[in-house]
């Protein structure tokens, strides 16, 4: 894995513009978190098969939840993507193919301290045949973009990676250790004294809180920001 470092949007801009001229997809993700890319179902205990509960959780939902329209008729998959979207814990990783959306929520997130960008160089992991298989079964992480059915995917340019339970280390492992995919990812650290900036240079590009959740609620946090209300 490469690392470098970022103290303002040009140089970030700089560091994820030639990614086009080797890739023909790249998938970012911010966070406040060094590391540790994993699902959120896997980070209270990775070492934890959460399989039995998972299938249990995800037929619960589409029992309970037959009235919205984000269940109806939905495959597996669209299943997590649709509970990982509205906060169930998922083996499903969000990613964008946005950097600076990647970048905002890194530096946009309320936990102090460094933020980080992580690229992930997915053309070998891309799983274009993804809705036609078992969401569970599968063995390696893969990559795939989402149905763009819902308002804030299509803002946030979302894709996502599934992650699998690995038998062989009989845990689920991290993206920047698991060897199948550390070797194509990139972290970028944003120092902890430049995230204010920063956000104000992607708010002038167009990149807010109002424009990556384009709904009531993401223009009333973005206005709380913008006026320093909170």
């Amino acid at each position: 894995m490469q690392d470098f470092q970022a103290e303002s949007l040009s140089e970030f801009i700089r560091q994820t513009e030639n990614y086009d001229l080797i890739s023909d997809l790249v998938i970012f993700r911010g966070q406040v978190v060094k590391g540790n890319l994993l699902p959120s179902i896997a980070r209270k205990n990775r070492k934890k098969d959460p399989i039995q509960k998972e299938e249990e959780v995800i037929s619960q939902l589409k029992l309970l939840g037959a009235s919205f329209t984000d269940i109806v008729q939905a495959t597996q998959l669209d299943l997590l993507v649709a509970a990982q979207h509205y906060g169930l814990k998922t083996r499903l990783l969000d990613w964008t193919s946005n950097p600076l959306a990647a970048l905002w929520f890194a530096c946009a997130d309320t936990q102090p301290g460094d933020a980080y960008v992580y690229a992930l160089i997915a053309d070998e992991l891309l799983d274009k045949d993804v809705y036609t298989k078992d969401p569970f079964t599968t063995v390696r992480t893969r990559v795939f973009q989402p149905r763009l059915n819902n308002q804030r995917i299509v803002a946030q340019h979302g894709w996502f990676t599934l992650h699998p339970f690995s038998k062989k280390a009989n845990a689920f492992v991290p993206i920047d250790v698991n060897p199948d995919t550390k070797k194509h990812l990139t972290e970028i650290r944003i120092s902890s004294v430049k995230r204010g900036e920063i956000l104000e240079s992607l708010d002038r590009h167009g990149i807010s809180k109002r424009t990556l959740f384009p709904d009531l609620e993401g223009l009333c946090t973005h206005l709380n920001w913008k006026y320093k209300l909170a």
